[in-house]
């Protein structure tokens, strides 16, 4: 049985959830990075999703949610995004 107070055990559940959710939205953040990293390299939103083997709306949903919203494309081409 643990000897520690019981509010004090709740206090450190509630630090330990607040770590772990910054750390989900910074990993959020770095993947949606990377996801516009392949937009660029592949020119769509839609080809990086097949290459991933994922669903075009994820990769969309992850980069408008977390992305760094100046995706451009890196050649003079124009591509879409979509």
């Amino acid at each position: 049985m643990p000897t520690t107070d019981w509010r004090i055990r709740v206090a450190a559940e509630d630090e330990r959830r607040r770590d772990l959710l910054a750390e989900l939205s910074a990993s959020a953040e770095r993947r949606a990075k990377a996801l516009e990293d392949g937009v660029r390299e592949l020119g769509s939103k839609s080809a990086v999703a097949r290459d991933l083997g994922i669903d075009v709306s994820a990769v969309r949903r992850a980069i408008r949610e977390h992305g760094t919203g100046t995706l451009r494309p890196s050649s003079g081409s124009p591509t879409t995004t979509e």
